[in-house]
């Protein structure tokens, strides 16, 4: 074969190729190819690696977040029946458990959980919704427990302060007035006995219902107050209603029923704040079953 170049229509030279020609034009093409093919089997390798780390990524991803549900999920089972227990007894004594925190979760990669269920798969994809909103609600749940508790308490004291203004109604305001109002003091085998005007009426009331309040047993014994709602309903009202028999000509009577109007209030706000804070402990206790219940729920997927 010859190969003849020209330029202007004149000949410049004649070429006839070779053996040596066709060789390196051989090797060119089979060195360009052989690079090709090694560079998609390198590129193939590295995308196959890759897919690999990925789904070794995911698994580990999940590992961990299912570690830490499973870390999660007993103290949040210990706390509920802390609360339970604590709106059944209500004495003020409520076990917080410090490890329920999901801090845990900064160190996870959602987006890894979604592919390792498949973004596509719509119910797994709500299942793996609904976890994380229940555990991002957990984030702020200490402090937000311990503040109700504590504002709770602080409510509770300042209104059972007041109530206990029902001492001066048994004690010291009623001796006051007796000392007051008394017309003869009889000391009866060291006992001091009180004589009113059979004209005051209303210190004879109160002396009689004074009485059989210390000698009802299920109200007051030896050791005390026993029952405040029998106390308000067998005492407090009773003389609120004596009282206003002699209202506004008796100072006293007027006296009396503000102290016990004052103890009757306070002991309808310790009611009233103790059932707004047991709605709300009931409200944590939801919150927490929640919880439990989508890491259940988490855990059936596959």
């Amino acid at each position: 074969m010859t190969l003849t170049i020209f330029l202007h229509h004149n000949k410049i030279f004649d070429f006839t190729p070779n053996w040596f020609d066709w060789l390196t034009l051989l090797l060119t093409i089979a060195s360009i190819v052989g690079a090709y093919l090694v560079s998609e089997s390198v590129y193939k390798r590295e995308q196959k690696n890759k897919k690999r780390e990925n789904k070794e990524l995911e698994n580990s991803e999940n590992e961990l977040l299912k570690n830490n549900l499973e870390e999660i999920k007993k103290p949040i089972t210990k706390q509920i029946e802390s609360l339970k227990e604590y709106i059944e007894k209500q004495d003020f004594r409520l076990s917080f458990y410090s490890v329920i925190q999901v801090d845990f979760l900064q160190f996870i990669s959602i987006k890894d959980i979604y592919k390792k269920y498949d973004f596509d798969n719509k119910e797994n994809t709500k299942v793996i919704n609904r976890l994380f909103t229940s555990l991002y609600s957990l984030y702020d749940f200490r402090g937000s427990l311990r503040s109700e508790v504590r504002t709770y308490i602080e409510k509770y004291n300042y209104h059972e302060q007041i109530f206990y203004k029902y001492r001066s109604l048994l004690y010291t305001k009623y001796f006051e007035l007796c000392n007051l109002r008394a017309e003869n003091i009889i000391n009866e085998k060291g006992i001091k006995k009180f004589s009113f005007n059979e004209k005051d009426k209303f210190m004879a009331e109160f002396t009689r219902l004074r009485a059989d309040t210390f000698a009802d047993k299920e109200i007051i014994d030896n050791n005390g107050l026993k029952d405040r709602k029998l106390l308000i309903e067998r005492f407090v009202q009773p003389l609120i209603d004596i009282a206003f028999k002699y209202i506004p000509e008796d100072y006293n009577a007027i006296e009396i029923s503000e102290i016990s109007n004052q103890v009757l209030t306070a002991f309808n706000d310790m009611k009233h704040v103790t059932k707004k804070h047991m709605n709300a402990i009931q409200g944590h206790i939801d919150s927490l079953e929640n919880v439990n219940e989508k890491i259940n729920e988490f855990e059936k997927i596959e």
